[in-house]
């Protein structure tokens, strides 16, 4: 019956609101992957009643309502179906997304989102985003919804409200399936915390509140690279074949899955995730996978196994797995974990003890993890002192944790604590990315500021030398005893002199000898014509 709770409220619920017109309809295929809904583009409403199409998407089961349009007045019967709806998207994981076109934000759209908050209420606010539809048309624009929201006031206000929850889609693109990725990874990370509330049961905590016929089960979850053996190790904990596992460095187990066995007569649970690097899976998929690990061993995990293979290196990608499970459960998680080795007859002449204490970043991990570890050889199934061995080091384990497990409530605190260190990083790069912007414009208006005042400079001396040059050549000719006119060319020639001899001081090198030969010409030209 838990197992049945929990698969339920696993399934994610999605209801679209907004105006007719807005896009409702098509958004609803574009998330499904088929025409589901009957979508026209028209000012009158297509759907003029609610529906409800299922599928899977990111191998999540997904429930998507299309809502009639909103127009000038519904009537209390239109807003009592609307309630209904709400209420059933509730049972379960639910986002409302409310649709609005990129193209506009008019009054009319105003009055909707007003007239939808109020159907919501404050509390279902906090599980709304804004979905905008049309981001064909800001591509054809060459414009991104990011910059759409910062030159829209009433958008960027409406952001701020909803605190960046919102999504692009573009419905005439059916393919690839990123956008629609994207918005259930989204969705389905921030609901996760909110699982606990929607079950009817009581989620336990520590062992006082597990009934007593349950304090014998243990529920493990295996966590580690593709290849390193997890779904085998998984197989000789259960003392029998659950999980499929191959030799192969690409990750067999795609998708979270749990398998359940009675081992030295007590009930274990051991749940496989997808491999760490799986480059055939996006890594928003893996993420959510595994995040998904804590649910299918509902109400918590009491050990989580990272695995390794003692014949492997421990590289950098080892090195980042700790802090990726980290990123992901909390800090917390580490007091319930374990390294579990695979390949154990593979040691030869060197111990484990050995094998950890001749690499410091491999005993650096197993001391993160209180010291604790333990080899498996998974081709020695019928060994069941191995595996009891490991299910005393897990019960001496839960002891130092006083008796608990890892708790779905830990988990929704590590997702809320990532949430805001990443929305501080976000604060801080944006700062960083302004500060720099500023400081290239400063360094820019310098440069060119001084380019003016260095070209204004030059040409005042050179104006001074030609009008003291002028001057200079007037007064000789005064003094002739022959008074005569200098021709104008000559005048010019000795003015050319003087500027060529004041650049070369200026620029602090010779013009060349082309330069200099043709200004000559130039004034023997002038003087030639006079």
């Amino acid at each position: 019956m838990e197992k049945t709770n929990v698969m339920q409220n696993l399934r994610l619920n999605l209801v679209l609101l907004g105006r007719t017109g807005a896009g409702k309809s098509s958004s609803g295929n574009t998330i499904l992957g088929r025409e589901a809904f009957i979508s026209e583009k028209s000012s009158n409403s297509v759907n003029q009643d609610f529906a409800g199409e299922v599928g899977d998407v990111c191998r999540l089961p997904i429930t998507v309502y299309d809502t009639p349009g909103f127009s000038v007045t519904e009537s209390e019967e239109e807003l009592r179906k609307y309630e209904e709806v709400l209420k059933k998207c509730e049972s379960g994981l639910c986002a409302f997304l409310m649709v609005l076109q990129c193209d506009r934000f008019t009054e009319e759209d105003q009055e909707t989102v007003e007239k939808i908050e109020k159907l919501l209420g404050e509390k279902r606010m906090q599980n709304t985003w804004i979905l905008f539809t049309g981001e064909d048309q800001l591509k054809d624009e060459n414009k991104s919804i990011n910059h759409l929201i910062k030159e829209t006031d009433a958008l960027k206000i409406l952001n701020q409200k909803y605190e960046g929850r919102f999504h692009s889609f573009n419905n005439k693109e059916k393919e690839p399936r990123n956008q629609v990725d994207s918005l259930i990874s989204k969705v389905f990370l921030r609901n996760l915390e909110n699982l606990q509330k929607k079950t009817q049961q009581r989620i336990p905590i520590n062992i006082q509140d597990i009934p007593v016929d349950s304090r014998l089960s243990r529920r493990i979850v295996l966590l580690g690279k593709s290849g390193v053996g997890k779904s085998a190790a998984g197989n000789t904990i259960l003392g029998q074949k659950e999980f499929k596992s191959v030799r192969s460095a690409s990750s067999v187990t795609s998708e979270c899955s749990v398998k359940h066995a009675t081992v030295s007569d007590r009930s274990v649970s051991v749940v496989d995730t997808p491999g760490f690097f799986d480059t055939s899976i996006k890594p928003e998929e893996i993420e959510m996978e595994i995040a998904r690990s804590v649910y299918e061993s509902s109400p918590g995990p009491h050990a989580f196994l990272i695995v390794l293979r003692v014949i492997d290196r421990f590289t950098k990608q080892e090195q980042q797995i700790p802090q990726m499970i980290e990123m992901m459960f909390g800090q917390e998680v580490l007091k319930y974990s374990i390294i579990l080795f695979t390949n154990g007859d593979q040691l030869e002449d060197e111990t484990i003890e050995e094998l950890i204490n001749n690499n410091n970043k491999l005993k650096d991990l197993v001391g993160h993890c209180g010291g604790r570890y333990h080899v498996l050889n998974n081709r020695d199934q019928k060994n069941r002192d191995q595996v009891n061995d490991l299910l005393q080091k897990i019960d001496t384990m839960i002891e130092q944790n006083g008796g608990g497990h890892y708790s779905n409530q830990m988990f929704e605190d590590a997702l809320r604590f990532r949430r805001e260190e990443e929305e501080r990083r976000k604060q801080q790069m944006e700062k960083e990315i302004q500060e720099e912007i500023e400081r290239v414009r400063k360094e820019t208006e310098e440069k060119i500021r001084a380019e003016f005042e260095e070209e204004g400079q030059r040409k005042e001396e050179i104006e001074k030398v030609m009008q003291a040059e002028e001057e200079r050549i007037r007064a000789e000719a005064q003094l002739s005893p022959v008074p005569r006119l200098l021709p104008c060319s000559t005048i010019l020639t000795e003015i050319w002199k003087s500027v060529n001899t004041l650049e070369l001081e200026i620029a602090g090198e010779g013009l060349s000898t082309h330069t200099q030969e043709t200004r000559n010409t130039e004034g023997r030209r002038h003087a030639g014509d006079r």
